[in-house]
């Protein structure tokens, strides 16, 4: 019989723990690489909603059989597998949209965005999304249009949405 603390790590059949051990962590591995992406926020483009220097999941599928929708916070890679961005969207592809002073147009009308506190003073002249892009920005609008990482973006650097 093995001594007392070997029997308290590994237990009464070390070959099965060591079995079991293997098998958690290769779920957890698989999990986190092609399900939940674990990321943090760096920087204010998204406050009020997220906080700099917060930890959230990316959900890796949640866009492999619907397209993002208007308002919902989507994951966009930049590079690889290690720089992504986490931004609003705005507008759909296909769309017509706009800033004036703020304010955000969709096909001529004025969009109700209840997630900002402040419109700021964006104005962007009306742009035509091609039919496999999207309009993203953060929702921090008091900063100008030139200090975001804001635009049109490509469906395929989509890579998934904010689990919340």
């Amino acid at each position: 019989m093995p001594p007392r603390w070997q029997q308290l790590l590994w237990g009464r059949r070390p070959l099965r723990t060591a079995v079991r051990a293997g098998l958690l962590a290769a779920g957890c591995w698989l999990l986190l690489r092609c399900v939940c992406l674990p990321m943090r926020v760096e920087g204010i483009s998204m406050q009020p909603t997220i906080r700099d220097g917060s930890w959230h999941l990316a959900n890796l599928l949640q866009y492999r059989w619907r397209e993002p929708r208007r308002g919902e916070l989507v994951v966009i890679r930049l590079a690889g597998r290690r720089v992504f961005y986490l931004k609003r969207v705005l507008a759909l592809p296909g769309e017509r949209i706009a800033f004036v002073q703020g304010q955000l147009r969709i096909a001529g009308r004025d969009l109700d965005e209840p997630y900002l506190r402040e419109h700021g003073d964006w104005t962007l002249p009306e742009v035509a999304l091609a039919p496999d892009e999207y309009f993203v920005a953060g929702d921090h609008r008091a900063l100008p249009l030139a200090q975001h990482k804001a635009g049109t973006v490509a469906r395929a650097d989509i890579v998934g949405g904010l689990l919340r």
